[in-house]
């Protein structure tokens, strides 16, 4: 017998097959139950990755829209989490490839200049410690946002979603080789970004 997380997985993969199945067959309920149950993981992934309420919605929305055209092609009986967050990865790295773009443009003086951010208020004082702890966030969070959209990804899926190394490499389509790869340079430029608070 497999442990605990084992069996739930395996539940998750028999369920995700039977709601494929019904959902290629026109059953929109069953659809409707697959959007229920991975939504959040799918929306947290955008957020992380674009730090956008609006554009992480869109993608949400985007990356079921294509699930639901291309179900044709999902592989019945592997899990369905994966495939999902795949289709969600691309498209956030497809926004932040034209956002990227957008803002070189605009450094260029091919634009207008992009407006300064509102500072963001955080209510009361707060100890010396806690000040320190949230600064520390904020850093690391703007350095995440600085590294190319194919390490961050990586980056994200291993620290936020937990994922294992298999199964990023399976949402990405990618090698194992190459998510640690991947995954090792990131944490070398968020080092050296990091280098005054370590």
């Amino acid at each position: 017998m497999g442990s605990p997380a084992y069996v739930e997985n395996r539940e998750r993969v028999e369920d995700d097959r039977d709601l494929v199945v019904r959902a290629r067959g026109g059953d929109a309920e069953a659809f409707e139950a697959i959007v229920r149950a991975y939504q959040k993981r799918v929306y947290g992934v955008a957020l992380r990755m674009t730090r956008r309420h609006e554009v992480a919605d869109d993608i949400v929305q985007e990356t079921f829209v294509r699930a639901y055209s291309h179900l044709d092609r999902f592989e019945v009986g592997r899990p369905l989490g994966p495939w999902l967050n795949r289709i969600a990865a691309n498209l956030c790295i497809n926004y932040l490839t034209a956002a990227a773009r957008r803002e070189q443009q605009f450094a260029e003086g091919e634009g207008p200049a992009a407006e300064p951010r509102a500072p963001q208020k955080d209510g009361e004082p707060e100890p010396l410690a806690d000040l320190l702890s949230l600064e520390f966030r904020r850093a690391l969070d703007a350095s995440v946002q600085k590294l190319p959209p194919d390490q961050r990804i990586v980056f994200d899926l291993k620290v936020h979603e937990e994922m294992r190394y298999e199964e990023i490499a399976q949402a990405l389509d990618i090698s194992t080789g190459t998510v640690m790869s991947r995954l090792f340079r990131a944490r070398q430029k968020l080092k050296a970004m990091m280098k005054d608070f370590i």
